[in-house]
């Protein structure tokens, strides 16, 4: 609809390097219990949840010597989503700070908005969001990746490009994404500008 209004939209794909893997359990029981509001036998369980795990190599019986995980959430179970999602709460208020549309689920966040081809300070609202998002993550052990952060730009083409740290990201004409259906079915979409 934006298009057929003349209007560019600017839709990018933040990509995270080893997001469930660098959650710190410290941060995440604080926020559960802070900004959740759960407390005693819920907050308890959590917290066994997520503590005296280890990890370590089987191979064909021979194991490697046990590890202690003192960061992250065991991917594959039902919570690791879940808990990632309640990590990762705060970044809505410094999206929402920069006026921008997103969505999130899990370690996929994506960032949007469209203005008119002579409103660049309106484009240029998510370079400074991609600032404190970039800040926000440092400070809560999360990395943004640039090298696999897409961003797709839709309508009139301009000539567009986006600073992240020492990154400049240019936008494409088609990105790729991999998002999980509501029967929990992975797939990969490929949007396009055209």
């Amino acid at each position: 609809m934006a298009s057929d209004q003349g209007r560019i939209s600017l839709l990018v794909l933040l990509d995270l390097s080893a997001a469930f893997d660098t959650i710190d359990h410290a941060i995440l029981l604080a926020r559960l219990e802070n900004v959740i509001r759960i407390k005693g036998t819920a907050l308890e369980w959590f917290r066994s949840y997520l503590t005296n795990r280890y990890q370590f190599v089987d191979i064909n019986g021979v194991s490697s010597s046990h590890s202690k995980v003192e960061f992250g959430v065991p991917q594959g179970s039902v919570l690791g989503p879940l808990l990632f999602s309640l990590y990762m709460l705060p970044l809505g208020d410094v999206i929402r700070k920069h006026g921008i549309s997103f969505h999130c689920y899990a370690d996929d966040t994506q960032l949007y908005l469209s203005a008119m081809p002579d409103q660049r300070q309106q484009l240029n609202k998510i370079e400074n969001c991609l600032k404190d998002i970039r800040q926000w993550m440092l400070t809560n052990f999360l990395l943004l990746n640039p090298d696999k952060t897409e961003a797709l730009v839709i309508g009139p083409q301009q000539n567009l490009s986006i600073q992240i740290g020492s990154l400049l990201l240019t936008p494409t004409a088609s990105a790729k994404k991999l998002l999980v259906s509501s029967h929990c079915k992975s797939l990969w979409i490929k949007a396009s500008a055209k």
